[in-house]
């Protein structure tokens, strides 16, 4: 039985309702990360000597513009100290990589063991899912941390093909309207944009259903790269319904936070320390929707991606049987 794209978003809602853990698990990850990436990026100018977050460089601007300058007055030779710099920024990134794929693979293993679990057909009870253990948590991140890391190797190869699209697509544009003027820059403009928009499209959403199945029994970066490809040709739509539907709910949520982050930025106008502590406070609360909204979609994905499994096994059965 084929799931639509409604029933594929109630089984995700019911696994991650069973598994209420996995997001806060993401949401606490999410600024972990974050974390590690802000202070890779501060290690090298910490050993160049940049000093703009100290007292003196934040008490103008002036000290501030200084040192920024003085740091990219260094960068330009490189020595031993922009050398250890840049290789401690790497080493913090790598960290934070492999970190968020073993985080992204124990979760994905909790929803596809949930999928499992529970009976195939669109309605099941929520106790059906329940598979969530803190032994199970890590223990699906060791066995799939290396798939999830080679589909990302695998995905960000693939980004700059599709940067060199773009710029191609540019150079042309700007030859057609020296040549030609503007109605050639329209015309290429417009008929460059949909199968440059197509691409990077098909490629975000091939990327997050091949995630999904990178947790399967049998799986891998190969095998999932194919399926993902194979699920995007039989079902775009219910693909698109759901990122279209994960994408509103999103944009709801920034309409309700937005008018509260400008609200707090013009009450506390004359106390910058207050409105930063709220601000992040802000971010911290945006935060926890939004990753309930992407723990959803990947739960759907999920389902979407085990119901096409049954059915090619369905088909296979059926094909040897006749």
């Amino acid at each position: 039985m084929r799931l639509s794209a409604a029933d594929c978003l109630r089984r995700g809602w019911t696994n991650l309702s069973a598994n209420w853990e996995l997001v806060v698990i993401q949401w606490l990850e999410s600024f972990l990360v974050m974390a590690l990436l802000v202070l890779g990026l501060g290690l090298p100018l910490i050993v160049l000597g940049m000093n703009v977050l100290g007292t003196n460089a934040l008490a103008s601007g002036r000290g501030a513009a200084r040192e920024i300058a003085a740091a990219l007055g260094r960068m330009a030779y490189v020595s031993p100290a922009l050398l250890m710099g840049l290789a401690a920024m790497l080493a913090v990134w790598l960290l934070a990589l492999l970190l968020h794929c073993y985080f992204q693979a124990c979760t994905f293993g909790v929803l596809a063991s949930a999928e499992r679990q529970a009976l195939p057909g669109p309605r099941r009870d929520r106790r059906l899912f329940r598979t969530f253990s803190r032994r199970d948590f890590l223990g699906w991140g060791g066995l799939y941390v290396w798939r999830f890391l080679g589909l990302r190797v695998l995905f960000w190869s693939l980004t700059p093909l599709l940067a060199a699209v773009v710029v191609l697509w540019l150079i042309f544009l700007g030859l057609g309207g020296s040549e030609w003027g503007a109605p050639a820059v329209f015309g290429i403009g417009c008929g460059g944009a949909l199968p440059v928009g197509f691409l990077a499209l098909a490629l975000g959403l091939w990327f997050n259903v091949a995630q999904a199945d990178l947790a399967c029994d049998g799986s891998g970066v190969r095998q999932a790269s194919r399926r993902g490809l194979d699920v995007l040709g039989r079902r775009l739509g219910a693909v698109l319904a759901l990122f279209v539907l994960a994408l509103g709910a999103a944009l709801a949520l920034a309409a309700v936070f937005l008018p509260l982050s400008a609200m707090v930025r013009s009450l506390l106008a004359g106390a910058p320390r207050w409105q930063a502590l709220v601000q992040l406070l802000l971010l911290f609360l945006q935060a926890l929707p939004n990753t309930l909204l992407a723990m959803v979609l990947a739960g759907s994905l999920v389902a979407l991606v085990r119901s096409e499994r049954l059915s090619e096994i369905r088909r296979t059965s059926e094909v040897q049987t006749a």
